[in-house]
């Protein structure tokens, strides 16, 4: 009675787990207990012949439990970090330093810090890769588990990457999107190429002055902050007048790059912002809701100049669509015989671009000018070749029958297990790996509900010796009566 409790309980098991992902069933193997010898077996004489043995058994015991170590088909996720182990294998894993674990529940995912985890939390352990993104391994083609490596990818590098996956030998793979590459254009002889920095989030034309620029008089007694904003490109200074008739607004004072007082403005047009553009001044944007003083009369609002010295400045968008101006120093210290770069600093975040120049050709840009913000070319998108983060290691035993069930998915190596070894996916016995699946418990429920009642009827039909030897032993005591 008490073996057939234990293969209940342990198709209970087996029963509770069959939506449990990479989930190993098990069996109860009985076997017979000691035998009492009523008599013993006798040879045949001249005479008689033999005779068997007559022996007494005293029932069953649970002889093992085994772990049904079959492998069952995936179930598609749709999710690339999942993944499933097509063949002999597990995930090696570390839930604390220096303590390994198997698994073949592959539900992986990067956590804050860029380590590679499993749904426990534990640490993926991978294959050491070198600077190619190639395996590091032994000669054939097998590493020891403590050669074995965290999976980590820097975190400010890993937000950059998207539709990461793992392939069919276990290499984890990601498209490096925002890595910039600048085009040039056609006829600009004296620009080479432009360096865009991998933590740049530019994109789209670049264009590009050389020149003295234009920007706000921050000394001004009329300044104040965020009032008046510019593109330094756009050639033009002095001091400007606002007036407002009705609902009309119109500016004067400004002169053009040849010192010609501007007449015509373009249209006026006022965002809901209150912001406050002119069609013919590019750049220009006025905060009409900080603006104080009588505009029906007329008020100075500001006073724009040109910064006196020859700058080089790129026009970009960053990923938003938002306009940054980059600058450089003053150019007069450069040398158009040894200097070939030029570097351009945003004046509203911390980017950077640098201009690959021919020294010469760029000097004598610098002494006749540029024609305004002509186009030199596009930063884009760089290539999306799959970039290599790391390598799955795949860990086989040579008796995986001899494993430990550690609960959370988990295996651990044994005594009759055997030593684990390291190798690729798909290679030295090991299956391959298969992204956006996980392995389904191999329990068959159809088999486990006939070993229930096999069990069932089994501790019935023994409880019943219980009643039969109850009553016999009743009737023994009414004998006496």
């Amino acid at each position: 009675m008490a073996a057939h409790q234990t293969k209940l309980n342990v198709i209970g098991n087996n029963i509770a787990n069959v939506n449990t992902y990479g989930f190993k069933a098990s069996r109860v193997v009985f076997s017979d207990v000691l035998y009492q010898n009523l008599s013993t077996a006798t040879g045949a004489t001249a005479t008689t012949g033999g005779t068997n043995a007559s022996q007494l058994g005293y029932g069953t015991k649970v002889g093992s439990i085994d772990m049904l170590n079959t492998i069952s088909s995936g179930a598609t996720t749709g999710r690339a970090l999942d993944v499933y182990i097509a063949g002999e294998g597990y995930l090696a894993v570390q839930p604390e330093a220096g303590s390994n674990r198997y698994t073949r529940v592959g539900n992986l995912k990067f956590d804050a810090d860029g380590n590679l985890t499993d749904g426990n939390g534990s640490k993926v352990m991978g294959i050491p890769i070198d600077a190619d993104g190639n395996p590091i391994m032994n000669a054939n083609g097998t590493l020891a588990i403590d050669a074995l490596k965290a999976i980590n990818v820097d975190p400010k590098e890993l937000e950059k990457y998207t539709g990461i996956t793992i392939g069919k030998s276990g290499e984890i793979t990601g498209i490096k999107a925002g890595d910039p590459e600048f085009t040039a254009a056609t006829g600009f002889s004296w620009l080479n190429s432009i360096t865009v920095p991998t933590t740049s989030n530019y994109t789209g034309n670049v264009k590009l002055a050389v020149g003295d620029m234009s920007s706000v008089d921050e000394t001004a007694t009329e300044y104040v902050k965020g009032l008046l904003t510019l593109d330094p490109t756009a050639g033009v200074e002095g001091s400007i007048t606002l007036t407002k008739t009705g609902d009309v607004y119109t500016i004067s004072g400004l002169s053009d790059s040849t010192g010609t007082e501007i007449t015509d403005y373009g249209t006026a047009t006022l965002s809901s912002a209150g912001i406050l553009t002119f069609s013919k001044v590019p750049g220009l944007k006025i905060d009409t809701t900080k603006i104080t003083g009588d505009t029906t009369a007329g008020v100075g609002i500001g006073t724009i100049v040109k910064d006196g010295y020859t700058s080089a400045v790129a026009t970009v968008s960053n990923a938003g669509g938002v306009v940054e101006y980059l600058k450089s120093a003053d150019l007069a210290d450069f040398d158009g015989t040894t200097d070939s770069s030029v570097a351009l600093t945003s004046t509203t975040t911390d980017g950077t671009l640098t201009l690959d120049v021919n020294g010469t050709g760029f000097a004598q840009i610098i002494t006749d000018g540029l024609a305004t913000n002509p186009t030199v070319g596009k930063i884009e998108t760089g290539s999306d070749k799959p970039v290599t983060l790391g390598y799955l290691a795949i860990a086989k035993f040579g008796n995986t029958d001899g494993l430990l069930q550690d609960g959370n998915g988990y295996f651990m190596e044994s005594a009759n297990s055997g030593i684990p070894i390291a190798s690729k996916a798909g290679t030295n016995g090991t299956g391959g790996t298969e992204s956006a699946n996980l392995e389904m418990s191999n329990v068959d429920l159809s088999q486990e509900f006939t070993d229930m009642i096999i069990a069932q009827r089994g501790f019935q039909a023994n409880s019943r010796i219980i009643t039969v030897s109850d009553s016999i032993l009743e009737e023994l005591i009414n004998l006496k009566r």
